[in-house]
């Protein structure tokens, strides 16, 4: 496999409480290292791979293929500087199970399990003895649910269930991961799931009914988060490279120079359309709009959620850097809709804002890991 890596090094000097945030996609991987700085989030350094034209076409995927991923992410944690050797990663919503069950109250987490586990083994796409899971509790587990302060129902009752947050992936696939980090000499932490990452990179302590739209190369990630739990995953399997193939078909350029015509989309004014998007962009954004308003729908219909209504959407993802992309998703879904910002939440130098605001984007995941044992 051939890659092209891109690091910065910002710091020199062993730092204490350090952590590396590393996202493995199909094709290619993210680092975040960041420090504990009297419990506050402090970058260090970065690094990313990218793949070469062409390389998609091959429908190779990296996380398939544990030595060559290893070896990628120890180049790229070399040329960043990387000096910490403890790693957080996280499974892609695209291989996640994820789902909200509601089980009974009892006393304690040992005597509510079996309850999970029995549920579980019904909805899960393999046997529980294939899979790895991890239980949330949403709702305190001793005590009833007070009544929320929005919610003016004197009828409402206390709840006499606990609602809980199953996530979880094929130990297959987990086994790959901690063959990479094995391979590269890294200690792995813990194996996250994106949707939480996202959430601590973008949404921090925001309680409100918030959707996070990562559009990335291949695919589209849909979060809806209700009080910081990721209550509704999507994945659908359409991205930027939708805009470089149509680019291509449209223009009958080869690959580098379709990706060169979109890198310069935004100084295009003809074709433009709702929000100044150019056609080529909305060809493929409007079925990420449809699937989002699907989400919408399918969250407003679940029975364990409290709010219903999205109130604004976070947009994330190298993908999201689109020309005019907020303007058109705000314009036709009639909400506020805003580039995420992962560096909000994360001491940096002031002089590389400009740098971190055009990278930040692809790295929400990986800031998001790295956060994980600071926050």
């Amino acid at each position: 496999m051939c890659y092209n890596a891109r690091t910065m090094s910002l710091f020199g000097g062993l730092k204490k409480s350090s952590y590396l945030g590393v996202d493995i996609g199909s094709q290619g991987l993210k680092v975040v290292e960041l420090s504990n700085e009297k419990s506050r989030a402090k970058l260090l350094t970065y690094g990313y791979s990218e793949q070469p034209p062409g390389f998609q076409a091959q429908g190779a995927s990296l996380i398939d293929d544990p030595p060559a991923a290893a070896r990628l992410l120890s180049q790229v944690c070399k040329k960043a500087g990387t000096t910490s050797t403890r790693a957080v990663a996280a499974l892609p919503v695209s291989s996640l199970f994820s789902t909200i069950i509601a089980v009974p109250r009892r006393a304690n987490e040992k005597e509510i399990k079996p309850l999970i586990d029995s549920q579980i083994a019904k909805l899960a796409p393999l046997p529980l003895a294939e899979m790895v899971t991890y239980s949330t509790f949403i709702d305190d587990i001793k005590s009833a649910n007070k009544k929320d302060k929005k919610d003016n129902d004197p009828k409402k009752k206390e709840r006499n269930y606990v609602r809980v947050l199953v996530t979880g992936g094929a130990k297959s696939l987990i086994q790959k991961y901690i063959e990479i980090f094995r391979l590269a000499k890294l200690e792995l932490l813990s194996i996250d799931a994106e949707p939480f990452a996202l959430i601590r990179s973008l949404v921090g302590k925001d309680k409100t009914p918030i959707a996070v739209v990562d559009i990335g190369d291949r695919r589209t990630n849909i979060t809806i988060i209700e009080k910081g739990i990721p209550f509704l995953t999507r994945s659908i399997h359409l991205g930027g490279s939708a805009v470089t193939k149509r680019i291509m078909e449209q223009m009958a350029v080869p690959e580098d120079q379709a990706l060169q015509i979109k890198a310069d989309l935004g100084a295009l004014a003809v074709g433009a359309t709702a929000g100044g998007m150019p056609k080529v962009l909305e060809s493929v954004m409007q079925p990420i709009v449809n699937e989002i308003r699907y989400a919408f729908q399918l969250y407003a219909n679940m029975e364990l959620t409290d709010m219903k209504k999205v109130e604004k959407v976070i947009l994330t993802g190298g993908s999201s850097h689109l020309p005019h992309v907020p303007e058109y998703f705000s314009e036709t879904l009639n909400l506020n809709v805003y580039r995420g910002d992962p560096w909000a939440r994360v001491m940096y130098p002031t002089d590389l804002r400009p740098v971190l605001d055009e990278i930040g984007p692809r790295l929400s995941i990986a800031i998001g890991l790295a956060m994980r044992d600071i926050e």
